[in-house]
C-alpha cells in the first residue's frame, strides 16, 4: 500500500504590482513609474522579482545533460517563461548600456520566504567530470548592469519607501514639473560625461587597420569557423548581420562593434595562408590590439560593464595570446576582467536575475563559461592561482543550442539538443564539464606554499586523464550535420583545440615529477605520463591551420617550448646515458628514431617561431644545445665541444633574424611608435640585447643536466658573452626562408637540423 502523500502545493502566480500597489492594495499599470505612484507622488516604485515557490522545479535546475563519459540521448528543458516585449531580436534593450535586468530600479531580491541568513553552500569535492549544484536563491540587489551584496549601499534602497519625505512632496509643485527638471538635470549631466576622456571615438584612420574587403570576409568567416566554434563570445548570426551592415553604412557602426571588428581580424590574422599577406596581417593585428587595449582600459570602466565589454574583454585577452602582445602578463588581466564579469552577476545563473529571454541567458552562460576557461588557462601559464573555485559560481553550462536556435526562440523556452548532436557550443561545454577539475588541478599545480601529496598527484592526474580519454571518444562520435558549413580543416581545428587544452593540465601536473625521475625511480609514472603528453603536443604540429597559430601564439599556445621540449631531450638523453658502450646505442638508435624524429621537429619549430615573430631566443637556442648533445651521445663524441660548437652556431642564427625583422620593421614603419600609449606587456615584448647576452664557454657557468631541477633557471640566471659572435667562428647564416615552406612536415635534412 502505498504511503501518504504530501498535498500538492499550488505555485504562487508571480506580483506584476509595484511593492507600493501591493501594500495600499490598489490596481497598478505596471508602468516604471505606475500611474497610481504619479498620482500619490511618491518617487519609490519599485518591482520584486517573482520567484517560484513549492515543488516546482527552477529553470536553472534543469537536468543537465553530462558530456562525458558516454552522451545521452536525451536534451534539457527549459519551462515557459514569458515572452519578452520587444518584437526585434536585439541583445539587452534598455534605457542605460548593456542589460537591463530589472524594471523600474533597483529591486530587492531577497524572497521574504527565506532565511536572510543563508550562506553559500560549502565547497564540494571534485571528481571526474563534476558538474556544479543547481543555483539556490539569489540574495543581492540588481541595477542596471550591476549586481550588489549587502555591503552595498544600494541595499537599503527598498527601505526608503517607508519614510516620510520618499513620499510626500512639497504642494506648490506638480509631480510632471519634478519629472521635467529631473529630465533636464539628466540631460545636462550626459553632455558633461560625453567630454570625459572615456567617451572619446576611436581614432578616425582606425579603418586603415582593416585589409581589403575580400581578405577581411575571408578572416572573419575563419575566425567563426575556429576559435568562435571553442570560445563561445559572439552571436554568429547577430555578428553577420552587423557586419554586413558596417559595409553599407561604416560611418554610423557603433564603437564597440569596430572594436570587436578589429580583434575579430588581429586573431584570425596567424591563421590566414596568404603567404604575401600574412607580414602586412601581422602588423596590423598587433596595432589593433593596442587600439582595443587603449579604448577598453579608459579610466571609466563603468561604461565598459556592458554585454559588448563583456565581448571585447574576451576578444582581446584571445587576441594577445595569439598574437603574442603581452601573453605572458594574460593572468593580471584575466583576473580583473573576473571581477568585472562578477559585479555584472556573471557567476550567478540567469535565471536567478529576473526576467530574461533565452537568448540572454544563453548568451551570459557562454560568456561566462568563456571568462573561466580564458582564466584557467591564463592562470596555469602563469603560475598563479585561478582565483576562483567551482562554489563560487551556480552558472549553469549552455544548453546544447546553435545560434540560430536561440533567434528562433527569442523570448521563450527551448529544448536543447541531444550531447551527441554536434553544435556551436559542443566544444565549450566539453571544456565546461571538466572545468571544476582542472580548476583544482590548476590550484595544486601552482601552489606556493605546500607540496601536494604524490598520492594527490596521481588521483588529479588519473582524472585528468579519464576526462582526455572519454573526450577524444566523445569527439570521435560527432559527425557533422548538414547545418555545419565549416570545412574539415575548421572542424579538425576546434577537436585539436579541445585536446589540447585539456591534456596540457596532465602534462602541467607530472612535469616536476618528470623532471626529477632520474634521480627519483618513485617518478617513473609522471615521466612515462609526461612523455606521452609531451608527444601530443608535438603531434599538434602536423594539423596545418594548428600549426599557424603555435609559430605565432604565446601563452597557452607555448606548451612545446617550454615544457614538451625539455620532456622529449629529457627521456632521450636519460636513454643514451643508460647504455654501457657505443655499440648499444647504434644498436637501440632504430628504436629510438621516431623519438628523434620528434626531437628535430621541436628544434625546427623553435626556429620557425623566430621567423614568426619569437624575439626570445632561448627556446631556440636550448633546443639546440639539447639536440648536439643527443647526437654527441649517439656518435660517441665529446659532450661538451659538441654542445658549445651548437650554441655559437645557433646565435649566429639567431642573431641574423633579428637582425632580419628588425630592418624589415624599421622599413614598413611609416612613423615612430607612440611609446607613451603603449601598455607594460608591450614595453616587456620589445627585444634587448639581454636576449643575446649569453656566455656558456666555462663549465661553471653552465650545468649540462636535464634532470637538475635547476636547470630552466640558468637560462635567466646566466650572462653569456658577446665573444660567441666572433666572425671566425660563425657559420654564414642562410637566406630567410619563405613563410610558405614552413609546414607541419620537417624532417632532420632540412634547413637548419642538426646532422
Amino acid at each position: 500500500m502505498a504511503g501518504p502523500t504530501e498535498p500538492i502545493r499550488k505555485r504562487r502566480r508571480p506580483a506584476l504590482s509595484c511593492v507600493e500597489c501591493r501594500r495600499r492594495k490598489v490596481k497598478c499599470d505596471r508602468n516604471s513609474p505606475c500611474g497610481q505612484c504619479r498620482a500619490h507622488k511618491s518617487t519609490a516604485c519599485t518591482y520584486a522579482v517573482a520567484w517560484a515557490t513549492g515543488p516546482v522545479r527552477h529553470e536553472s535546475q534543469r537536468t543537465q545533460e553530462p558530456l562525458l563519459p558516454e552522451p545521452a540521448d536525451q536534451g534539457a528543458s527549459e519551462p515557459q517563461q514569458p515572452a519578452s516585449s520587444s518584437p526585434n531580436p536585439t541583445i539587452g534593450e534598455s534605457t542605460g548600456p548593456g542589460i537591463s535586468l530589472v524594471l523600474g530600479g533597483p529591486v530587492r531580491c531577497t524572497p521574504p520566504d527565506l532565511d536572510s541568513t543563508h550562506t553559500l553552500p560549502q565547497k564540494v569535492s571534485v571528481s571526474s567530470s563534476t558538474i556544479q549544484a543547481p543555483p539556490g536563491p539569489f540574495h543581492g540587489i540588481l541595477s542596471k548592469t550591476r549586481v550588489f551584496g549587502h555591503g552595498h549601499w544600494m541595499s537599503s534602497v527598498p527601505l526608503v519607501g517607508s519614510l516620510p519625505f520618499s513620499k510626500d512632496t512639497p504642494a506648490e509643485r506638480s509631480a510632471e514639473q519634478i519629472s521635467e527638471a529631473i529630465a533636464v538635470c539628466k540631460q545636462l549631466a550626459r553632455d558633461i560625461k560625453k567630454q570625459l576622456p572615456s567617451r572619446s571615438p576611436l581614432p578616425t584612420n582606425i579603418q586603415h587597420l582593416l585589409p581589403r574587403r575580400p581578405v577581411l570576409d575571408g578572416l572573419v568567416q575563419l575566425y567563426l569557423d575556429t576559435f568562435e566554434t571553442c570560445y563561445r563570445i559572439l552571436h554568429t548570426t547577430m555578428f553577420r548581420a552587423e557586419y554586413e551592415r558596417y559595409w553599407s553604412k561604416p560611418q554610423t557602426a557603433a564603437t564597440p562593434f569596430k572594436v570587436k571588428l578589429l580583434l575579430v581580424m588581429a586573431i584570425a590574422a596567424p591563421l590566414y595562408g596568404d603567404v604575401q599577406t600574412y607580414n602586412d596581417l601581422a602588423a596590423k593585428a598587433r596595432a589593433s590590439v593596442h587600439v582595443a587595449q587603449e579604448w577598453l582600459s579608459a579610466p571609466f570602466e563603468k561604461d565598459r560593464l556592458t554585454l559588448d565589454g563583456i565581448q571585447i574583454h574576451c576578444l582581446l585577452l584571445l587576441a594577445r595570446q595569439v598574437n603574442r602582445v603581452g601573453a605572458d602578463l594574460a593572468w593580471v588581466s584575466a583576473g580583473s576582467f573576473i571581477r568585472m564579469a562578477m559585479q555584472m552577476g556573471f557567476h550567478q545563473d540567469p535565471s536567478n536575475l529576473g526576467e530574461t529571454s533565452a537568448l540572454q541567458r544563453e548568451l551570459r552562460r557562454r560568456l561566462w563559461y568563456t571568462i573561466l576557461e580564458l582564466n584557467v588557462q591564463a592562470a596555469l601559464d602563469s603560475g598563479m592561482a585561478p582565483m576562483i573555485t567551482a562554489a563560487e559560481y551556480n552558472t549553469q553550462p549552455p544548453s546544447n543550442l546553435d545560434d540560430d536556435d536561440l533567434l528562433e526562440a527569442y523570448g521563450e523556452t527551448l529544448p536543447a539538443k541531444a550531447s551527441s548532436i554536434p553544435t556551436q557550443t559542443s566544444v565549450l561545454r566539453l571544456l565546461a564539464d571538466s572545468l571544476p577539475l582542472r580548476l583544482e588541478a590548476t590550484r595544486i599545480i601552482n601552489n606556493l606554499q605546500d607540496k601536494p601529496p604524490y598520492d594527490q598527484v596521481l588521483r588529479l592526474g588519473s582524472e585528468l586523464a579519464s576526462v582526455c580519454r572519454s573526450a577524444r571518444t566523445f569527439v570521435d562520435q560527432l559527425k557533422p550535420t548538414e547545418h555545419d558549413l565549416s570545412t574539415h580543416e575548421a572542424r579538425q581545428f576546434r577537436y585539436i583545440f579541445c585536446e589540447h587544452f585539456l591534456s596540457r593540465f596532465l602534462l602541467s601536473l607530472h612535469y616536476p615529477y618528470a623532471i626529477q625521475s632520474k634521480r627519483s625511480p618513485l617518478y617513473i609514472y609522471s615521466q612515462k605520463v609526461s612523455l606521452e603528453s609531451a608527444l601530443d603536443l608535438v603531434s599538434l604540429l602536423e594539423d596545418k591551420l594548428y600549426h599557424r597559430l603555435l609559430l605565432s601564439g604565446g601563452g597557452m599556445f607555448r606548451d612545446i617550448v617550454t615544457r614538451g621540449a625539455v620532456v622529449i631531450f629529457l627521456e632521450l638523453i636519460t636513454q643514451l646515458e643508460a647504455n654501457t658502450s657505443i655499440f648499444s646505442a647504434q644498436r637501440n638508435r632504430v628504436r629510438r628514431e621516431p623519438l628523434l624524429e620528434d626531437a628535430r621537429k621541436v628544434v625546427q619549430y623553435t626556429h620557425d617561431r623566430l621567423w614568426y615573430g619569437e624575439t626570445n631566443v632561448r627556446g631556440y637556442l636550448f633546443a639546440r644545445m639539447a639536440m648536439a648533445r643527443v647526437e654527441a651521445l649517439l656518435d660517441g663524441l665529446p659532450v661538451q665541444e659538441a654542445v658549445i660548437h651548437a650554441t655559437s652556431q645557433s646565435l649566429a642564427v639567431c642573431r641574423h633574424i633579428l637582425e632580419s625583422l628588425a630592418a624589415s620593421s624599421l622599413a614598413t614603419s611609416a612613423s615612430p611608435p607612440d611609446i607613451a600609449s603603449w601598455t607594460p606587456g608591450d614595453m616587456l615584448a620589445m627585444p634587448t640585447l639581454a636576449d643575446t647576452d649569453f656566455d656558456c664557454f666555462s663549465s661553471e657557468n653552465i650545468d649540462f643536466d636535464l634532470s637538475d631541477p635547476r636547470f630552466v633557471q640558468q637560462w635567466t640566471d646566466q650572462c653569456w658573452s658577446h665573444h660567441l659572435f666572433n666572425p671566425e667562428e660563425e657559420e654564414e647564416p642562410r637566406q630567410e626562408p619563405s613563410l610558405g615552406e614552413v609546414n607541419p612536415g620537417v624532417r632532420a635534412e632540412d634547413e637548419y637540423a642538426i646532422s
